[in-house]
């Protein structure tokens, strides 16, 4: 009786000390996989850190590289068996590691889950799912807002505090801001506008008209007759009004603002640092209007899980903390970012960071690019990006460039 009762003590002082995370074995190891090299990284580490914290039963171990790297180990880990359990990506990329089999569907995880789908950002949602199936919810939410130098307003007698709010307005300010010297050389852009390497500034222009590139039914919209009134909108913008340089990267398009050789651009939140500090008298507001109301882009980054994953269930515990009030308070008001919940849009603490208020606006209206498509890398460089450099170069009319352009997209659509 004496043994046993040393038994008992033993096994009961064994417990307290190890608790029940001891008592049921080790947590399970989650690996998570992203990119946030940048200096939204210590947001991303400090997030899972306070996960981890909280959750004696899953550890999130997370390993963080450069884009390019991620990408070019993806597929061949996941192929072989040993990629990570939760991947943090591009919402483009959705459509190819859904069609390859490689994503885990979501649908009934949100069935018992305090997360619902409608809190959670539309543009997002709508990248994440391929073939009726919902394979991401999202990280980042980003969305394209209007960036204006207000010294430049001023200048030109604009109202810096009452920024154009339809296309009309903006083309009729462009002609105000632009600025050329005695030998017709331009020295000032009224906008500088990306058309490669960018967030998509053309395809907004286009769903403000109505159209868009890819239709809902899965077919070429560039023969849309709204299509092809909103390309002669800018190649008149281009050839006339020398709107900006023709055939800007985003990366030339941010530096052409940053230097203030132009007033207008439109970008999305990871922006505002790098402007500011160049010394830009920043506004910021809405992408304006056009006839058919106001859309703007939306997207960067979700996060899914690997079909293969033998932890999906601890993943899928993460994915709902992120997602979370607290964590997208955090993220929010750490990162400048708005948050991926479209319930957040009143909160206090949001509402002191007056930058986040027309990306909080544009969640409602925003959608994303080309979602869907594995081929979209393909339609942009192979197709949209020669036709809008020979439109914007006048090199040939817009309706000859964008029928050869139906014609090719067609094609690639129809491929197998």
């Amino acid at each position: 009786m004496r043994r046993i009762m040393r038994l008992a003590i033993v096994a009961f002082l064994v417990f307290f000390m190890l608790g029940p995370a001891g008592a049921q074995g080790k947590p399970k190891e989650v690996l998570f996989w992203n990119g946030y090299t940048g200096p939204d990284r210590p947001a991303v580490e400090n997030l899972v850190a306070k996960f981890n914290e909280s959750n004696a039963d899953v550890k999130i171990k997370m390993e963080i590289m450069p884009w390019d790297s991620l990408y070019q180990k993806l597929l061949p880990a996941l192929i072989a068996g040993n990629g990570p359990d939760i991947i943090g990506f591009s919402a483009g990329r959705v459509p190819e590691y859904a069609a390859a089999g490689k994503l885990e569907a979501l649908d009934d995880y949100f069935k018992n889950s305090s997360l619902k789908r409608d809190v959670l950002v539309s543009g997002l949602m709508q990248a994440g799912t391929y073939k009726g199936k919902l394979y991401a919810v999202p990280m980042a939410f980003a969305s394209m807002v209007m960036y204006y130098n207000k010294d430049h307003f001023k200048a030109a007698g604009l109202d810096p505090e009452n920024p154009p709010k339809t296309l009309t307005e903006l083309s009729a300010a462009w002609k105000k801001l632009l600025k050329v010297d005695a030998a017709g050389n331009v020295i000032q852009y009224p906008q500088a506008i990306g058309i490669k390497a960018t967030v998509p500034m053309i395809p907004v222009f286009i769903w403000n008209h109505g159209a868009d590139i890819v239709t809902a039914d899965g077919k070429s919209g560039l023969s849309d007759p709204r299509a092809i009134e909103a390309m002669k909108f800018l190649q008149n913008a281009f050839v006339k009004d020398k709107v900006s340089p023709v055939g800007l990267t985003g990366q030339e398009a941010d530096n052409l603002f940053a230097a203030g050789k132009a007033s207008i651009e439109w970008n999305g939140p990871w922006a505002i640092n790098g402007f500011r500090g160049a010394g830009i008298n920043l506004g910021i507001a809405e992408v304006p209007a056009g006839p058919a109301g106001r859309i703007t882009w939306s997207g960067d980054t979700v996060l899914v899980i690997s079909k293969d994953s033998k932890q999906k269930e601890s993943a899928w515990k993460f994915l709902e903390y992120w997602n979370s009030i607290a964590a997208q308070k955090y993220w929010a008001t750490t990162v400048a970012f708005p948050p991926t919940r479209l319930d957040m849009g009143n909160n206090p603490d949001l509402a002191k960071n007056k930058d986040l208020f027309y990306f909080l606006k544009a969640g409602a209206y925003a959608k994303s690019y080309l979602p869907a498509q594995t081929k979209a890398g393909r339609i942009e460089e192979e197709i949209l990006v020669p036709m809008y450099e020979s439109i914007f170069r006048n090199l040939e009319t817009v309706e000859s460039a964008m029928k050869k352009a139906d014609t090719q997209l067609t094609k690639l659509l129809s491929e197998k």
